[in-house]
């Protein structure tokens, strides 16, 4: 597997995980508690965008390098 697919991989495997932990009734504190049940919630959101940052970078780096050499 090429290395740009497994960073868009990554970035689309993030994305789901976050969706699905934030649309599942079953989280690691209930969102019947006022404001520490959304708080998980925001932090799944959050690692999800902080993982596709990351990646994305990743592949934007790779992606430069390898025009640089063809050049």
């Amino acid at each position: 597997m090429q290395k740009s697919t497994k960073h868009k991989l990554n970035i689309v495997i993030g994305a789901v995980i976050a969706l699905i932990y934030v649309l599942i009734p079953i989280d690691a504190s209930p969102d019947a508690v006022p404001v520490i049940g959304w708080i998980d919630d925001a932090v799944a959101v959050l690692l999800a965008i902080a993982n596709g940052i990351i990646w994305g970078t990743k592949l934007r780096k790779r992606k430069s390098k390898s025009a640089e050499t063809t050049e």
